[in-house]
């Protein structure tokens, strides 16, 4: 792990855009050499599993690609220096989160993670708004990740070790189960405690929502897998209410997508609608139930991260988030309008992309739980293919703003963007064995 560690470390002090995009694209493919054992094997206190595994390839391939996304910021001069140093430490942060063996090291590295992007959204978000942004994004995280820290330094104190593997059933009670949970719910986020995601995705730039999309909400799932051996069965009941409260809740906010005219907006809305589903599988904890909510996860990491670049795309040419100003792209933009197209199909779970197979586990785990959820599954499944439809026809459809005939085409840099976006979905499907091993 320290082959890998080291080199990210030293893409902190390569000034050049070019060299640390590419320095840190040739250490994700050197990292997929790196295969994960089913028996944690610990070095250094770094180890790796299948979900590290995956969700590290996920932050390397998300935050090149954001980097690549962000020229806007290289160009103009501001700060850009600063900026690639915030993100190659937020790679570095988020490495160490995901292959820590230690469980207060998991912890410590956890609450770094928000560091990075509170500062990207401070210093390079768009509006003034983006203050009351950083202080919900703070009270939120605060609020749940204080109970995390008691529960613990409890859990080692009982155990006697900090190796997450050897603490097993440390805790019991529905208060331990509480304060274990609070934090990733709220990093997921569950319904209920979201509203912090909405202000910062809004006011984000353009790599701070890729990033925040595409990995940061996956620290919620990863945070979950290694507490769950802490507890003991004791929190029956609150495993079924929070169940309970994430389908009922993606539901309520797939159907509240419908009213939004804010693109960033209704594109953060529908990431909460994907994680209430992978919420509700990680609590039920079977195998596919697991292995569903890891391929959602990659799934959404780079679907997400894409919808937010194209949205970011026509703001940057109409200044404005609004669907209504933005309409009739496709007049304007017929290229662009076919990675709407792709992406947005991908995101509602249409073949061949992976969303359609880990969507199939994810329900198959979830009425296996419980068969009176399926109406609400079918519902939460309806509506998201609806939001996604009325996204698209919304934007790229209608009778374009004549003062908008004057735009500037798309860069190849763009297209390339959303090929990188693109190509993972629809290629990771052929390896079907990893869903069924």
């Amino acid at each position: 792990m320290l082959k890998i560690f080291a080199p990210v470390l030293m893409c902190a002090f390569m000034f050049s855009w070019g060299e640390t995009m590419l320095f840190a694209l040739f250490l994700s493919f050197v990292f997929m050499s790196k295969k994960p054992s089913t028996i944690p094997h610990s070095y250094l206190s770094l180890e790796l599993d299948y979900f590290s595994w995956g969700l590290t390839l996920l932050t390397f391939w998300v935050i090149v690609v954001a980097m690549m996304a962000s020229t806007s910021n290289k160009n103009s001069h501001k700060k850009s220096k600063a900026y690639l140093f915030i993100m190659v430490c937020m790679l570095t942060s988020l490495i160490l989160t995901f292959t820590v063996s230690s469980i207060m090291m998991f912890y410590f590295m956890f609450e770094t993670c928000l560091i990075p992007i509170l500062i990207i959204i401070l210093g390079w978000g768009y509006q003034p708004e983006r203050l009351q942004a950083g202080v919900y994004l703070l009270l939120y995280t605060i609020f749940g990740s204080l109970p995390l820290l008691i529960a613990i330094l409890q859990a080692i104190k009982l155990s006697g070790t900090g190796y997450a593997f050897f603490m097993t059933n440390s805790l019991t009670g529905a208060l331990s189960a509480f304060c274990l949970f609070a934090a990733f719910l709220v990093k997921f986020p569950m319904y209920g405690v979201h509203l912090w995601l909405l202000k910062a995705h809004v006011e984000a730039p353009v790599a701070g929502s890729m990033i925040l999309a595409g990995v940061l909400l996956k620290l919620g799932g990863l945070g979950l897998i290694r507490v769950f051996p802490l507890l003991d069965m004791s929190y029956y009941m609150v495993k079924e209410v929070i169940i309970s409260l994430s389908v009922w809740g993606g539901v309520l906010v797939s159907i509240n997508c419908l009213r939004y005219m804010d693109m960033k907006l209704l594109i953060a809305s529908s990431s909460v609608v994907h994680m209430s589903t992978c919420v509700a599988a990680l609590f039920i904890m079977t195998e596919w139930g697991v292995k569903g909510t890891l391929l959602m996860m990659l799934a959404h990491g780079v679907c997400s991260s894409a919808l937010f670049f194209l949205a970011n795309s026509a703001y940057e040419r109409t200044n404005s988030r609004s669907m209504l100003v933005s309409k009739g792209m496709l007049n304007l933009a017929p290229m662009m309008t076919l990675w709407w197209f792709l992406l947005l199909a991908a995101n509602m779970a249409a073949p061949p992309t992976i969303s359609l197979a880990s969507e199939i586990m994810l329900l198959i785990s979830l009425i296996s739980w419980s068969q009176a959820a399926t109406p609400l599954l079918i519902l939460l499944t309806f509506f998201s293919v609806i939001y996604s439809i009325y996204l698209f026809s919304l934007s790229q459809h209608g009778t374009h703003n004549k003062t908008k005939s004057a735009l500037t085409h798309n860069s190849s840099l763009e297209f390339m963007v959303a090929f990188l976006h693109w190509a993972p979905l629809n290629l990771i499907i052929l390896n079907v064995m990893f869903m069924f091993c």
